[in-house]
């Protein structure tokens, strides 16, 4: 399948949603008080189709000077220092965010072994280099990358949310905890002057953005996304430890950027974005339910990029294996940029990308691989899906708990649309147990075909839509019972939430499981390949 960018084209289909599930807390809720609300959220359908260019296009593996580059992102990495001994706190951990820690130095070490035998031209690695920003973990980080150095495979980092100044860095001791050292931006800079600062073309002086031209033709903006200037400690005086993960661009970063893209497109290179948070929203409603996960501002900043030359960004933080596309039209032409968001290394599906791009860079040839085992596990996909799926409901759990406060205020609103209070839980606990009991098994099914990409293709997904509509009606008519509605009152109750299903959940539910997002944008949808794309990038 190819993208074409930054030329005239059509296409079609209908809505997009992701179901992360460790945050699903975020659609659900909204999406049950707007059900219960009759909030009329609707997505039209594109009237246009547009059919991708054929598979006869030139495979740019075969052009002389082909380059080869290699992504992997979210690797996670936890010294083993920092695990003292196993119990409680370690444990508890894992099941509020299931990755396999204990042996991410085994993941990222069989990377390296991988890039040694391909001998890829580049690495990218866009971000979340450690579990939460220890110093020991990027030293780790940096000597295992070593060899790569030493045999003269460039390598690329930017920081992600985890990385720098984060508060929850600890050492693992049974049932206690104590604070890893942090680490500095300076000592980040310092940490990885080889795998891309010390060959910095330019510097922001703001942020540890940073410009690079790793091969000749390739310039890089290495984008600082991050936030941890606002990240709180109870040390210095705060309520709390807090490491904010939403990202954004400052603006004088952002004219920075587009006057470093200027001068490289002068000088006829190609230009590509490397950062941490998504640049494009890689389902609908990512903007509104997953906002963390998206730089501020991103239609501005993606279009404003678009305008000085840049139609591809290389992101992760998502942990789901996906390609999204942004297009916009502008003065009747239509324009846009991709956004390739790679799986972590040491979480469910386990992915990275091996990618061919022509001598000029302007045919990009994207192929999915995975890690599969390590030197201690034989199937390491089948350990993550299996952690994921014991943990993850936990995670379910704790994120109820965290959005409660703001689900709660929807009760006094229920009675304005002719709907009981009551309708709502009392508690969080008693949300979370519905959601399980009604709808979990089908909601993690989904979120693991969501992580795998390529969605439409699972025959299991069609029947998702149906078994996740059926369960959520069951739901909602259980709680008109229990509440103690009649079974008149609740039927009545039922024809107005089913019609509010089938014009706000159902299109959500059907766009994530047929892959496609940007459905509401005046029929510029688009539906990717997530696993192996082509992309045909202007110069």
């Amino acid at each position: 399948m190819f993208i074409t960018i930054g030329m005239e084209h059509r296409d079609m289909l209908y809505t997009y949603f992701s179901l992360r599930l460790m945050h699903i807390t975020r659609f659900l809720l909204p999406a049950m008080a707007c059900l219960m609300m009759m909030t009329a959220c609707t997505n039209e359908d594109s009237a246009e189709a547009w059919k991708w260019p054929g598979a006869d296009y030139p495979n740019p593996e075969r052009e002389e000077g082909a380059k080869r580059i290699m992504l992997a992102t979210d690797i996670h990495v936890m010294a083993k220092e920092l695990l003292i001994s196993g119990g409680e706190a370690f444990d508890n951990y894992k099941k509020r965010d299931p990755k396999l820690l204990e042996y991410s130095e085994e993941v990222l070490q069989t990377l390296v072994d991988r890039a040694l035998e391909a001998r890829p031209d580049l690495l990218i690695i866009p971000g979340d280099l450690t579990k939460d920003g220890e110093l020991l973990s990027h030293q780790k980080v940096a000597s295992l990358l070593a060899p790569l150095y030493d045999e003269g495979i460039p390598v690329v980092v930017v920081p992600g949310n985890h990385d720098i100044e984060n508060p929850n860095g600890k050492y693992f001791d049974g049932s206690e905890t104590s604070p890893a050292e942090r680490t500095s931006p300076e000592t980040f800079t310092s940490i990885y002057r080889n795998y891309g600062y010390g060959n910095a073309i330019e510097r922001d002086a703001t942020s540890l953005s940073y410009v690079t031209e790793p091969l000749e033709g390739l310039v890089l903006l290495c984008i600082d996304t991050n936030r941890y200037d606002e990240n709180k400690y109870k040390e210095k005086g705060d309520d709390c430890d807090m490491n904010l993960t939403a990202g954004r661009i400052r603006q004088s970063t952002l004219e920075w950027l587009c006057e470093q893209a200027d001068k490289a497109r002068e000088k006829g290179k190609q230009v590509v974005v490397v950062q941490h948070h998504n640049m494009v929203p890689h389902h609908d409603a990512e903007p509104t339910i997953q906002s963390n996960y998206l730089i501020e501002d991103h239609k501005e900043v993606a279009e404003k990029l678009m305008a000085h030359g840049i139609h591809l960004a290389l992101t992760g933080h998502l942990h789901l294996h996906d390609v999204a596309q942004l297009r916009t039209r502008h003065d009747g032409r239509i324009d846009s940029l991709v956004d390739i968001a790679t799986s972590s290394t040491v979480a469910y599906p386990n992915a990275y990308r091996m990618i061919t791009a022509s001598n000029n860079f302007t045919k990009w040839r994207v192929e999915t691989e995975y890690v599969t085992s390590t030197a201690s596990i034989d199937d390491i996909q089948q350990k993550s899906k299996q952690m994921l799926q014991d943990n993850i409901f936990s995670g379910l759990e704790a994120s109820v708990n965290e959005v409660w406060d703001g689900v709660d205020s929807y009760r006094g609103m229920l009675e304005k649309y002719n709907l009981p209070p009551e309708l709502l839980p009392d508690n969080a606990n008693e949300l979370t147990a519905l959601l399980k009991k009604y709808i979990g098994k089908e909601l993690l099914e989904a979120y693991l075909i969501h992580s795998e990409g390529n969605e439409a293709n699972n025959p299991r997904s069609a029947e998702l839509q149906e078994e996740l509509k059926s369960g959520a009606l069951k739901m909602l008519r259980q709680r008109l019972t229990d509440i103690g509605m009649t079974e008149k009152e609740t039927d009545t109750k039922m024809l107005l939430l089913s019609i509010a299903y089938n014009m706000y959940l159902e299109p959500m539910l059907r766009g994530i499981l047929s892959d496609v997002n940007q459905a509401d944008e005046n029929g510029l949808s688009s539906v990717t390949d997530d696993l192996n794309p082509t992309l045909l990038l202007p110069r």
